[in-house]
């Protein structure tokens, strides 16, 4: 490789870490200048490689963290759901046991007749879920408050 000439003002300081490196590196100014020119390109890269490393592990820390609340959550889901569907496979065996014994022809659908009752049970149920989901929510923000007065 072939070598340019060039002419550079520095500070005295300068000047002198040139002349140190020199008489360490048993070398002239010129290549402890390349030396100095190479480290600092290579602890460029290594600085870079490392605060890449250094975010990837908060990222994986961070997704971790949300997602073990997240697994927490989607178990409860999941429990719920089969109770759920249990509980429906049951009353669904308990309807059809009621027709047969009583030999009924036809079904009376909320669309040909909605009792009073029956409108009644709905709101009922409607207001459970709201009662239960802002009792939720509550929770949630109170969770949080306590979350962020720990750290």
């Amino acid at each position: 490789m072939t070598k340019l000439k060039k002419s550079y003002r520095l500070t005295s300081d300068t000047v002198q870490k040139i002349e140190q490196l020199s008489v360490e590196e048993n070398t002239s100014q010129a290549n402890a200048i390349e030396i100095m020119v190479q480290q600092f390109f290579e602890n460029r890269e290594k600085e870079r490689v490392a605060l890449l490393e250094a975010i990837e592990k908060l990222v994986d820390q961070k997704l971790i963290e949300n997602l073990s609340g997240m697994q927490e959550d989607l178990k409860r889901i999941r429990v719920t759901g089969n109770v759920i569907d249990r509980n429906v496979q049951i009353q669904l065996e308990f309807w059809n046991h009621y027709f047969i014994v009583n030999e009924f022809k036809e079904l009376a659908t909320t669309e040909k007749y909605k009792t009073e009752e029956l409108t009644e049970a709905e709101t009922v149920v409607k207001n459970r879920i709201a009662h239960n989901r802002q009792r939720k929510l509550d929770w949630e923000s109170k969770r949080k408050k306590d979350t962020n007065q720990t750290k």
